[in-house]
């Protein structure tokens, strides 16, 4: 063995170890979260820390905190699992705050570990000077000195975001009915008195969106409104977090979901099954995210969000309908023994050449998902498998395996590779391929229509992401049926791919749903606590 064969050997037995070193490390981390939870708690969630950069102070035996906990909800801090132990017969969580018709609610207080950027709400000094003095409210968010709590009214009118949050005094929570889910569900809600302008706000999110900031989101937002309206896809029945909306009619709730395309998808199909339903507004964390393009929303939430300005601005959002369409796929060409199939279409549904990159996306995410748990590996995906699909053009010649029909008309498809039915302004992460046709065509997002276009090529769509291209602009249809004929072909979904055997695929409309887009000129009277 030479000389670069042993350090080539040495690197690749370094690179190993240090994989088995992550993921043991990582094994570890999950056991003790487990482990730690459940410990009788007063109500807390506790989530291990990494405090060695931070001076934060344990709150039971009052010494520095290099590795602990935290509770997701109220901030509290603990070293360890003893200090867990003594903590929690001391101080309850916030969900069992003082407060209910035998009086106003009060202050939940939680001493010390105060950013020193922070300022007395009753001297206008800054706190957070010494370790574990002065204190935070973690229903209003308002940080005080020792000195001038006294003097600082005791009744808590939970802040700024009053008018998005549930009282503890108004809601009943149980445990599902699973045990593995421990994530509380509603039982019965009451308006609270001061109820003009409530309306609460339920967020809904997917842990395992925007490879890991889903998790780390899903902690930011605990912080702030009940636990109850914090809900994690990954780990209840959604349609049972959001029943009490169904039951009552008389409270107007929104709801935010925060995850992929997917995840949006599959949500609003549960909040259009409800028989009452609120607005809903959406957060990027997937890779393309065109419809929180077009709702005004972004195109992709950093880790430096500003959780109560998105909250201001969700409530002072517009009310807007958007269309929703089904898809039915019945089997053809001998197979008609397989179960018809039905799926839901928010933003766009394809057959083809684009499809055959998300599919081998998909693929490779699904095989190693701890690997790929970044954007820009997904995103470097991307270009490997459209710049494959360049030189292989796995579906050249695809007008000749499908029938298009739109309005019960056979259209003549010239020589394409793609077909997309698109249902708002954006697609393929920022491409708005309508802006060509828009004059002759006018798109909407409630106009019960679509648009029709198509692709003849992956370098084609490459064009199209640069603006160096228009696509084939086939026409708007309220209705369409798409025959593949002797073939299986690549299709999608609102970014969800699969292989799709010769069948008769048909487009219609589902229904309409209310979405919030952001106000133009939002709230500018939030500031950032965290």
């Amino acid at each position: 063995m030479d000389l670069y064969e042993e350090i080539l050997t040495s690197i690749l037995f370094i690179a190993g170890l240090s994989l088995v070193i992550l993921l043991f490390r990582k094994l570890l981390e999950i056991g003790k979260r487990k482990a730690v939870n459940k410990f009788p708690s007063s109500g807390h969630y506790w989530s291990p820390i990494d405090a060695s950069d931070r001076r934060y102070y344990c709150l039971g035996c009052k010494k520095r905190i290099l590795e602990g906990y935290e509770c997701d909800y109220c901030l509290l801090k603990v070293c360890g699992l003893r200090c867990i132990r003594n903590i929690s017969n001391k101080i309850y969580c916030k969900v069992f705050c003082e407060g209910s018709e035998y009086g106003p609610m009060k202050h939940h207080w939680i001493p010390g570990n105060i950013d020193s950027d922070q300022f007395c709400c009753v001297c206008d000094e800054l706190c957070g000077d010494n370790d574990l003095e002065d204190f935070r409210c973690s229903w209003c968010i308002r940080v005080v000195h020792t000195k001038c709590r006294p003097s600082f009214p005791e009744e808590c009118d939970l802040g700024e975001l009053a008018q998005s949050v549930i009282p503890p005094y108004c809601v009943l929570s149980r445990k599902p009915g699973n045990r593995n889910q421990r994530m509380a569900v509603v039982e019965s809600i009451t308006s609270p008195e001061k109820s003009e302008h409530w309306c609460p706000l339920m967020i809904i999110v997917n842990s395992k969106s925007g490879s890991g900031a889903g998790k780390g989101l899903l902690r930011s937002f605990r912080a702030h409104p009940h636990p109850v309206q914090i809900v994690d896809v990954q780990k209840v029945n959604l349609r049972a977090c959001l029943k009490w909306i169904e039951d009552h009619p008389e409270i107007n709730v929104r709801i935010l979901i925060a995850g992929g395309d997917g995840t949006i998808c599959s949500t609003l199909d549960v909040v259009d099954s409800l028989g009452h339903k609120g607005p809903v507004a959406v957060l990027p964390l997937g890779t393309g995210n065109d419809l929180s393009r077009v709702l005004g929303w972004g195109k992709q939430c950093g880790s430096d969000i500003n959780i109560i300005q998105l909250l201001a601005d969700i409530q002072n959002a517009q009310v807007v309908n958007v269309d929703r369409w089904r898809i039915r796929i019945e089997p053809t060409g001998g197979r008609r023994t397989l179960p018809m199939k039905t799926v839901s279409m928010t933003n766009y549904i394809s057959v083809g050449v684009d499809a055959v990159v998300t599919l081998g996306m998909q693929s490779t995410r699904d095989s190693m998902p701890k690997a790929l748990s970044s954007r820009i590996l997904n995103k470097l995906l991307f270009v490997t498998f459209g710049t494959k699909d360049v030189f292989k053009r796995e579906c050249k010649g695809l007008n000749e395996f499908i029938d298009l029909y739109i309005d019960g008309k056979l259209v003549d498809l010239p020589a394409i590779e793609g077909l997309v039915f698109l249902n708002i302004q954006c697609w393929g992460a920022g491409v708005k391929p309508w802006e060509g046709a828009q004059k002759e065509m006018p798109q909407q997002l409630d106009d019960k229509k679509f648009e029709v276009f198509a692709v003849t090529s992956s370098f084609h769509i490459a064009q199209l992401q640069v603006g160096l291209s228009q696509p084939i602009h086939v026409g708007q249809a309220s209705e369409a049926k798409v025959v593949i004929k002797n073939r299986s072909l690549p299709m999608q979904s609102d970014g969800e791919a699969w292989m799709q055997n010769p069948a008769t695929i048909t487009v219609s409309h589902k229904c309409q749903t209310q979405m919030l887009k952001k106000n133009e000129h939002p709230f500018k009277g939030c500031l950032k606590f965290f």
